[in-house]
């Protein structure tokens, strides 16, 4: 028995071993199917975080910020023509040629961008005295005909009024409203700002237009007093003084259409680069020869201190040993000339007493004034109809009513193509780039600049004036804005191809891996799963 015991015993042993081995590699088994689940499942999560959520996040982070634009709205712009509605009203005594009048009106203006409104007057009596009639009201952007023996021509009242004789031949009449209305003047504004190449077949309109400055919303408006001399001359003048008195009440006749900052300077110890020559018993420079003024002048005149276009008045003391100095132009000898687009210049010319006595110079305000304040007529386009009709004088340096609308219509369509030239140049610059940021403060502007633009249309075709300038200005002033921004201009965008560039050596190693790994975690989704 005891043999037997003996003998079962290494047996039981074997077994227990065999179980131990068994169980070792089953748990060795799961063990190493935990390893493979976690790293599969590891290999699953990273890549739905990299693919799912970080490419599309990244993506969304490095998009460019574009706001909304009008686009349509812009492109109609250029589709829709500006009409100008403007009342004229008539008053004859025969209602048979008030007739006429109005019907050859409506057939003269018909190829304008005038939509005329032609009504005969309620004027009782235009037998009496032109200061009587000059009482009749006409409202803002209108004009009325006035047929009256008070006159032996055709002559435009300071207000809105036109007065003309009894049988006055209709095609001149006709004529005279033209010029008023100045419709060559504004289609050339239009067209020669919308094709360069295009122009008036009026010289004088293109020569007018040339002169202007270009439209701006602010203006700085500098004289400056040059005497080369102070020691041999002494000038007693305050240019202030006159500058208030005869330059400021137009400025605020002009508030509605721009703001002027006006200033004054003195600036002593400048020579005539070019020493002018002497013919009989004056010196005479040419017109042409204005730069050698005007060159040495621009470094010292302060110009550059503002962003606004600056319209320089230079008068400049003639050194005693050039007395008396004048400009030669168009064979005659004036004291002043115009520089287009910059402003004026003239020589103030001291009496003999103050060079050779040491008697201190006092120069008169209305003889340098006047040239300036016509100067600055040609520089901002206020019409000049003397050459073509009778005027009332005026006894102040402001301008006539007509006057003051006209300017009213030029600032509006000058403003106005401006605006369209600059947010179709913008449309079309942000539609061929897609890269450009667009953020949502130039968004607006350019959106409100349309809507203005708009308004603009529609209050010209209703003959509002006033409401048309202002729209005009803040559909300029917002469309320049907009154009000017920096967020345009300061690189804050980057082409696509860049964008990979950059981006690709940072993503592709970890890319990699990712992807091959997606292949294992496929087969073990399908093996674990029964998939």
């Amino acid at each position: 028995m005891d043999t037997l015991v003996d003998d079962k015993q290494p047996t039981d042993t074997v077994e227990t071993l065999e179980n131990d081995v068994s169980n070792d590699e089953v748990w060795e088994i799961i063990d190493k199917e935990d390893d493979e689940d976690l790293r599969n499942l590891s290999a699953g999560v990273y890549a739905f975080i990299l693919l799912i959520i970080g490419i599309p996040l990244w993506w969304r982070m490095t998009e460019v910020q574009r706001h909304p634009l009008p686009y349509a709205e812009i492109s109609q712009l250029g589709t829709v023509d500006v009409v100008i509605s403007t009342d004229i009203f008539v008053y004859t005594k025969n209602p048979y040629v008030t007739d006429r009048i109005i019907e050859q009106m409506y057939t003269t203006f018909n190829s304008t961008m005038f939509k005329i409104n032609a009504q005969p007057s309620t004027l009782i009596n235009s037998d009496r005295s032109l200061n009587e009639l000059e009482m009749v009201i006409t409202p803002l952007g209108s004009l009325q005909l006035i047929e009256t023996n008070s006159v032996d021509d055709i002559i435009v009242g300071i207000g809105r009024n036109i007065y003309f004789p009894p049988n006055t031949d209709i095609e001149l009449l006709m004529d005279s409203l033209l010029r008023l209305l100045q419709t060559d003047a504004l289609s050339d504004s239009m067209i020669s700002m919308l094709n360069p190449g295009n122009h008036s077949d009026d010289q004088q309109v293109v020569t007018d237009r040339q002169r202007r400055v270009r439209p701006s919303s602010d203006y700085n408006v500098l004289l400056t007093v040059v005497n080369p001399e102070p020691e041999k001359l002494h000038v007693d003048w305050k240019p202030e003084i006159p500058l208030n008195r005869y330059l400021q009440p137009l400025l605020d006749q002009l508030k509605l259409i721009s703001n002027f900052s006006v200033q004054s300077q003195w600036l002593y110890l400048i020579d005539l680069v070019q020493k002018p020559p002497k013919l009989n018993t004056t010196f005479v420079l040419d017109k042409n020869h204005a730069q050698y003024i005007i060159t040495p002048l621009e470094k010292k005149l302060g110009s550059g201190v503002s962003r606004n276009p600056c319209i320089h008045f230079v008068v400049y003391v003639t050194p005693c040993s050039y007395i008396p100095l004048y400009f030669h132009e168009n064979d005659q000898l004036t004291t002043a000339m115009m520089s287009a687009r910059w402003g004026g210049v003239q020589f103030l010319n001291a009496n003999e007493i103050s060079c050779n006595e040491s008697v201190s110079f006092i120069p008169d305000d209305l003889s340098i004034m006047t040239p300036i304040i016509t100067q600055f007529h040609s520089l901002i386009g206020v019409p000049n109809m003397s050459k073509h009709m009778s005027l009332i004088p005026l006894k102040s340096s402001t301008l006539r009513q007509w006057q003051l609308d006209s300017m009213y219509r030029l600032k509006i369509i000058e403003q106005y193509t401006n605006t369209r030239i600059t947010l179709t140049s913008l449309s079309r610059l942000l539609g061929e780039i897609s890269n450009i940021v667009i953020i949502k403060e130039v968004g607006k502007a350019v959106t409100e600049s349309v809507e203005a633009a708009t308004k603009v249309l529609h209050c010209l075709e209703r003959g509002q004036l006033e409401e048309a300038l202002e729209y005009s200005k803040i559909a300029f002033e917002t469309s320049e804005f907009a154009f000017t921004h920096p967020s345009l201009l300061a690189l804050l965008y980057f082409p696509d191809d860049q964008k990979y560039a950059v981006y690709i050596p940072l993503f592709l190693p970890v890319m990699i891996p990712v992807l091959m790994s997606l292949k294992g975690v496929r087969k073990w989704i399908y093996f674990k799963y029964n998939i």
